[in-house]
């Protein structure tokens, strides 16, 4: 087995070990850990003073953190809120686009609940990016779906980033590949952890 070889490798168990995890959540276990993270979410100064927020959508289906009351937390306090829609274009990327009413939304061609056609939100003016993750490690690096879609559209962006995640899903270490971009800011049920 080359190096080269070995942060995918390493990747895809911890991939398997995150979502099997997941799939082990009761509806109400669910519940309870996406509350206790939107309430440590809502205490971060970054998301307090920031103007706009990127955040996505859940999968509830996958266990997904429900950051829908986030969403509506941040919206009553006059924050412009963005969701991610995936571009049908050659590859595929991620557009921001603005999110004010959960009936905007449809399934777009990943099965996320996308506001497709809402007016584009240009990635220079968000002030934060919640990215999405099954695993990350204290190191910043996320463990994802593997498509790579966020990577590409965080590379560049001075947003802060903030990666909501289960504090089984916290690792010490995920081995980084060449594209992968790390987050700044992780937050679990127990504790918010500030890469420096």
């Amino acid at each position: 087995m080359s190096l080269d070889t070995l942060p995918v490798q390493i990747k895809e168990t911890l991939r398997r070990q995150f979502r099997a995890f997941r799939a082990s959540l009761s509806e109400e276990a669910h519940r309870r850990r996406s509350r206790a993270i939107v309430r440590r979410l809502q205490e971060l100064p970054e998301l307090r003073e920031a103007r706009s927020v990127l955040l996505y959508w859940p999968l509830l289906e996958r266990r997904e953190i429900d950051l829908r009351p986030l969403a509506s937390w941040l919206r009553s306090r006059g924050k412009l809120v963005a969701l991610p829609v995936v571009a049908c274009t050659d590859p595929p990327k991620l557009e921001a686009r603005r999110f004010d009413d959960p009936s905007q939304l449809e399934r777009g061609p990943w099965g996320l609940q996308e506001p497709r056609t809402a007016p584009l939100v240009p990635p220079e003016t968000l002030d934060v990016v919640l990215v999405p993750a099954l695993g990350v490690g204290r190191n910043g690096y996320r463990i994802g779906y593997g498509k790579g879609y966020y990577d590409t559209f965080l590379r560049g962006l001075s947003a802060c980033t903030i990666c909501p995640v289960y504090m089984e899903c916290l690792v010490d270490v995920v081995p980084p590949e060449p594209h992968d971009i790390p987050v700044q800011i992780v937050v679990t049920e127990q504790e918010v952890i500030r890469r420096s």
